[in-house]
């Protein structure tokens, strides 16, 4: 029995917030937050018909907040209306089972019912000729079907995941992992970004997890340049001195070794560790640079290089207005 009526609410509390942190793991929180302003249109359209301009206006909402998931491949489960190629005057019913399909964002389907005119936003999706028809021809390759899409009765899968996604996938894999890399780069480094990545010189990522997984490998790429936040404006000034690969010629390992150089980071990810050990299966936190010559006439070298071959990394900016503060 529990000792007061607290225990019991902080541990249902407690409950809730696990269940909460698991469903997004599975679930990306993105959108969950999207559709759920699509489920209240429809309210509104329920109540009150709307114009074409309040039609125009909620598609271009939805769009916006979908952001660059329109355009996208994403993975769709459920039932899709297509039209029906006997007569373009009818549309048909077709499930699909995590079809690969392109999200074309969103559009609002109007139905006169004998209950009255209905104004539902639909997911608009573009559908492999081959899903929507059943049609495997090389007249059908690479053309895709207009679709329309139920948002509630509807799963979708993104090919990557939102960095809350992540964030949450990899606090229910791998909570020691996520620990670690807050108290290094976000509890410990207090200079800045800079400070904040080369905090994470010596952290064995394998420990924690298998990398090998595309979709944890995927998201703990997502998560650290969410909480990293790099300058890809401006450029770093940075002392180089270990490994890299070139960024044209992955196969060939070099050893750089630079005292004072200034450097753009385009961005981070996991590489395969930097060895001539082709079996090594580990994975190592990489930064893709551009090494800036002395004379702006003298092109770039492109590189990916392992956070351990940086030995020291200031930010031009955060430097330039301090000094000038």
């Amino acid at each position: 029995m529990f000792d007061n009526e607290n225990d019991f609410v902080n541990l249902s509390n407690e409950s809730s917030k696990n269940l909460n942190d698991l469903d997004a793991a599975f679930t990306d929180p993105f959108i969950a937050r999207v559709l759920e302003m699509g489920r209240t249109y429809n309210k509104i359209f329920q109540e009150t018909p709307p114009s074409p301009e309040d039609i125009a206006s909620s598609v271009e909402d939805l769009d916006d907040e979908w952001g660059n998931i329109k355009g996208a491949l994403i993975q769709y489960t459920g039932n899709v209306e297509v039209r029906d190629l006997e007569d373009d005057k009818k549309t048909k019913q077709v499930f699909l089972d995590g079809a690969q399909v392109v999200s074309n964002g969103f559009h609002v389907k109007f139905e006169d019912t004998l209950l009255g005119n209905t104004y539902t936003v639909r997911h608009h999706l573009l559908v492999n000729f081959k899903d929507a028809f059943g049609i495997d021809s090389e007249e059908s390759q690479g053309k895709f079907a207009g679709a329309s899409g139920d948002i509630d009765s509807s799963l979708i899968e993104l090919e990557s995941a939102s960095a809350e996604r992540a964030k949450a996938w990899l606090s229910a894999s791998c909570p020691e992992l996520i620990e670690e890399i807050d108290f290094r780069a976000l509890n410990n480094a207090s200079g800045g970004e800079d400070e904040a990545l080369l905090s994470l010189r010596g952290l064995d990522f394998n420990r924690y997890t298998d990398l090998n997984d595309t979709f944890t490998r995927n998201c703990l790429e997502i998560y650290l340049q969410s909480i990293l936040e790099l300058d890809t404006a401006a450029p770093y000034a940075a002392k180089l001195d270990g490994c890299a690969r070139s960024a044209e010629d992955s196969t060939t390992l070099y050893t750089l070794k630079a005292g004072a150089v200034l450097v753009r980071i385009g961005a981070i990810g996991m590489q395969p560790s930097f060895n001539m050990d082709e079996s090594d299966t580990d994975w190592s936190l990489s930064a893709y640079i551009s090494i800036l010559g002395v004379d702006r006439t003298h092109e770039p070298h492109y590189y990916v290089i392992p956070v351990e071959s940086i030995q020291e990394l200031q930010s031009i900016r955060t430097a330039y207005y301090t000094l000038n503060d």
